[in-house]
């Protein structure tokens, strides 16, 4: 099991970045790996997504994921999957600046595969990799595009 956290401040409001992390058919255009979402369902604070990643090989899992834009939050659990993740619980907490032109972004991460991974190259996935998405939201939040 790979657990991971980033914090970062990111220059850009906090609902808009919140629109950013929840526009999941968004994601293969800004997040590496990430090749295809299905949004399965959406009403007002829950989204059921289907991802297509790369990862190692190609995978598919499905996330419950709970949206509080007033808390500032968005979480997630593993619903179901193609074997390859065992378990991915995480969620994304924002908080305003003083003035509200900035962003105090804290990601968690808990991630199991359901296959042998050699510890450096989960220590790589889950936590080389948060600094670069966090840019990569960050990005894509202030411009619409990569």
């Amino acid at each position: 099991m790979a657990q991971a956290e980033y914090s970062q401040t990111v220059d850009v409001p906090m609902d808009k970045f919140f629109d950013t992390i929840v526009s999941y058919e968004n994601y293969p255009k800004f997040v590496e790996g990430c090749k295809k979402v299905e949004v399965e369902r959406k009403s007002a604070g829950h989204a059921r997504v289907k991802y297509h990643v790369s990862m190692m090989k190609d995978l598919w899992y499905v996330l419950e994921q709970t949206e509080d834009r007033a808390a500032g939050k968005m979480s997630w659990k593993l619903v179901d999957t193609d074997n390859t993740i065992k378990s991915n619980v995480g969620e994304w907490t924002l908080k305003p600046s003083a003035d509200g032109a900035k962003t105090e972004v804290s990601y968690k991460i808990d991630l199991e595969f359901g296959i042998p991974v050699p510890g450096f190259i989960l220590s790589k996935l889950v936590k080389g990799s948060l600094p670069t998405m966090v840019k990569g939201f960050e990005k894509f939040a202030k411009t619409g595009k990569v």
